[in-house]
């Protein structure tokens, strides 16, 4: 076997070590090329990603949105009718059965809000709360209102101020909320 390998020339030798050296250099080349390939793809897979959830960030604030339209119109669609009802131009049965009648067409998912929020919107929770926070005062004066009414105290006029009041409050927390809800779709 060494004589075989005595017998062959030296331009042998270069040409399989020329040969050796570029099949060495191609396959250096070729793991190179599949190295960055593969790292392009991977940036372009997380950036296909971040697309996609900012796009559906964005579509479930917009949804968040509406909800909270629809939410704060049904509130103020109550809110004058129960108005009505203090300065004793309709009575509360009138009041109820148009609650009733309107709370058929106007259907309000709080799960769903609350869950949007939860997930795509955490940085509205305090804005949120305080908008349940100026609700729940809203209701403290109808329902202060409504046992005065079951006791036969049928003029409501003196809850009419604190109650335009409260409802006013409940308005610019909504409205601060609907923009900062806006400002983080916009930049979703």
């Amino acid at each position: 076997m060494l004589e075989i390998i005595k017998s062959v020339d030296m331009k042998t030798w270069m040409g399989l070590a020329g040969v050796l050296v570029g099949a060495s250099l191609g396959l250096v080349g070729v793991f190179i090329a599949n190295r960055s390939s593969l790292s392009r793809l991977k940036l372009q897979l997380e950036k296909e990603q971040q697309r996609n959830h900012s796009q559906l960030k964005r579509e479930k604030l917009e949804e968040l949105y509406i909800l909270l339209s629809h939410w704060i119109s049904m509130f103020f669609s109550n809110y004058f009718k129960l108005t009505l009802v203090m300065k004793n131009e309709i009575d509360y049965n009138q009041y109820l059965d148009e609650i009733i009648s309107d709370g058929a067409d106007k259907k309000v998912d709080f799960q769903r809000i609350e869950m949007i929020l939860n997930i795509y919107g955490r940085e509205l929770l305090p804005a949120y709360h305080k908008v349940l926070g100026w609700r729940e005062k809203v209701n403290d004066i109808a329902a202060a209102h409504k046992m005065d009414y079951k006791n036969g105290k049928v003029n409501g006029e003196r809850y009419i101020t604190p109650y335009t009041t409260v409802h006013t409050e409940l308005e610019k927390s909504v409205e601060t909320l609907k923009a900062e809800l806006a400002e983080l779709a916009a930049n979703a």
